[in-house]
């Protein structure tokens, strides 16, 4: 047996004891309580799909795109993000001037999305289109 094969047994071995560990002390294993659907009580009829992480503040809007692929979302943080919603990753961050943001739209055509917010100005972003892989 090679160093890599015994290595691979001693991880499942290990694994295995963890598990029996958990069982024994009823330890909950938070990565699948995590993956459970968690507003499936709250909202009848409306399935929980993915969870968009990125922002580090509260978020005050979203809005889908024409192209139901694509959404953009403003946040206290002081950003928009634009994000392909079928793969959850972040297309582009945009900074904005103000961290009073409240509300962001695509364009009709998807090329710009807008913001604004309590500081009075509405400013119109560029989107980035050569980052879609």
């Amino acid at each position: 047996m090679s160093g890599k094969d015994s290595l691979k047994k001693q991880i499942a071995t290990l694994t295995e004891e963890l598990i029996q560990l958990r069982k024994k002390m009823g330890t909950v294993n938070y990565m699948q309580e995590e993956s459970k659907d968690r507003f499936s009580n709250l909202v009848p009829g409306i399935k929980y799909r993915k969870t968009l992480k990125g922002h580090f503040g509260k978020i005050y809007a979203m809005h889908w795109s024409q192209d139901k692929r694509h959404l953009v979302s403003a946040s206290q943080d002081g950003k928009l993000i634009i994000w392909n919603a079928f793969t959850t990753h972040k297309l582009q961050a945009i900074m904005l001037r103000s961290s009073w943001v409240m509300t962001c739209a695509y364009s009709p055509s998807s090329k710009y999305v807008a913001c604004g917010g309590l500081d009075n100005l509405c400013s119109i972003y560029k989107v980035d289109d050569s980052k879609e892989p």
